[in-house]
């Protein structure tokens, strides 16, 4: 049995379903999504006389890095709509799936950039933080509240 004193102590979480605001995980993926998706218009390539954006760059890193950012940013929307139960925990799979591709294929494209004589620019290593935050925010929105774990293990 569980003492007065025990229980009071122990922080309350709302469970998935009632919940109306944004995890740390959740809240990192959005915010990361949105500073791919801002990166991805900032110029990522230059030779001397022009730049290129990763719209400009690529032709399959672009869908990538758009996917990551839309699977961030739709985690948030979701939660803060209650649209769906389900949804958070399955987007941040998928958030953390396309935001750890992004990150590969952006660090693969900045030790080989798409062309010869390119240099990097802002955009490319914004783009490659901010992945790096959508598959660590998706990866955190997965796991339960401590103090659910907590609860359950007592």
């Amino acid at each position: 049995m569980e003492s007065a004193t025990e229980s009071s102590n122990m922080k309350r979480v709302a469970p998935r379903s009632a919940r109306s605001t944004l995890s740390s995980g959740e809240l990192v993926g959005a915010l990361s999504g949105l500073g791919l998706l801002v990166a991805s218009f900032l110029p990522w390539y230059s030779t001397g006389e022009a730049d290129a954006t990763a719209w400009q760059a690529f032709t399959v890193v672009d869908v990538v890095i758009a996917a990551a950012a839309v699977a961030g940013v739709s985690v948030a929307a979701v939660v803060l709509f209650r649209l769906s139960v389900s949804y958070p925990v399955a987007g941040c799979a998928v958030a953390t799936l396309f935001g750890g591709l992004a990150l590969v294929l952006i660090a693969y494209r900045l030790a080989d950039p798409p062309g010869d004589d390119l240099d990097r620019e802002l955009g490319a290593w914004l783009g490659l933080v901010a992945a790096a935050g959508v598959a660590v925010g998706g990866y955190l929105g997965m796991q339960e509240p401590s103090a659910v774990r907590a609860q359950s293990a007592g």
